[in-house]
């Protein structure tokens, strides 16, 4: 093992053992795509990033970026209503529980510098962007930079939209500390709605593995500011579950619209935070309509 390779077990893995056990579910979890897919890497500042392509080359090209401590394969729910319809790159945040190499990033910037390299890496003059949780704080970040190589924005549940609850902060503290299956399965109860199917045992299984083989997590995303708020793209989707747990969505709602009345806002019955898996359908056919509205322009 070299240096880099040290310090980056260091930093964001227990152990080499407890990396080497993350990528193996990764592996697991991959072998149920369901549609088929070309693993390939795109070289950045900061090293290669690992990206999942699916769906017709001649369809939308849109980029998804997954939640804290997930990875591209948490789309799973998904992608088979999103790569019917538009070709899809789900990649693997950097420092997260993926395949992309290099270091967490310590700054907006550097997330944004890494994300704007992967952009380029994918070689489409543009593409639509959508994030969930972090992903989402991630995308907005990134198009109050630049919006040169993004045509259309879609934020599911943002991390950072308004101010957390105490309950959702203690208990995402606890199950960091203490990964027990008792203690992930709980915090997965909270994010989710109670509306929502159980997570089947191969999904917990892979969550349990990537809360167990972490150290930390990317780095805490401040609240969304009114600023913030006011230059999002006209062309931007926000979805909200009406079960979230991290804010309350009906002031966060509220206070995008006063702010961003551009931005289209839809709240989802029966969705939690996790509202990509707790209502896939739905988030699909609502992605599906954003990204191929009014046709496609680069």
């Amino acid at each position: 093992m070299n240096s880099v390779d040290a310090s980056l077990f260091t930093r964001h893995f227990r152990s080499p053992e407890a990396r080497s056990s993350l990528l193996d579910s990764y592996a697991r979890v991959l072998a149920r795509w369901p549609v088929p897919y070309e693993s390939r890497y795109v070289e950045t500042r900061y090293g290669r990033a690992h990206v999942l392509a699916s769906g017709p080359a001649y369809a939308p090209p849109v980029v998804l970026l997954h939640g804290s401590g997930g990875n591209a394969t948490t789309w799973i729910h998904n992608i088979a209503r999103l790569s019917g319809a538009l070709q899809i790159y789900a990649v693997d945040i950097i420092g997260d529980a993926g395949r992309t190499e290099g270091r967490r990033p310590v700054s907006e910037d550097a997330y944004c510098n890494w994300l704007e390299d992967v952009l380029i890496g994918l070689g489409r003059p543009k593409v639509g962007l959508c994030g969930a949780s972090f992903g989402a704080w991630l995308a907005a970040a990134y198009l109050r930079q630049t919006s040169r190589r993004v045509s259309k924005l879609a934020l599911l549940a943002p991390a950072n939209l308004d101010t957390l609850r105490p309950a959702f902060v203690a208990r995402a503290a606890m199950a960091a500390m203490f990964p027990s299956e008792k203690l992930v399965r709980g915090f997965q109860a909270q994010v989710s709605s109670p509306m929502a199917p159980e997570p089947p045992g191969w999904a917990m299984d892979d969550l349990l593995v990537r809360w167990r083989c972490q150290r930390g997590s990317p780095r805490p995303p401040g609240r969304m500011s009114d600023a913030d708020l006011r230059v999002l793209p006209k062309h931007t989707l926000l979805m909200l579950g009406e079960d979230e747990a991290l804010y309350d969505p009906v002031r966060a709602r509220a206070r995008v619209l006063a702010h961003a009345p551009h931005v289209q806002v839809e709240m989802l019955p029966g969705a939690g935070h996790t509202l990509a898996y707790d209502q896939p359908d739905k988030v699909g056919d609502a992605l599906v309509d954003f990204f191929r509205r009014d046709g496609w322009t680069l």
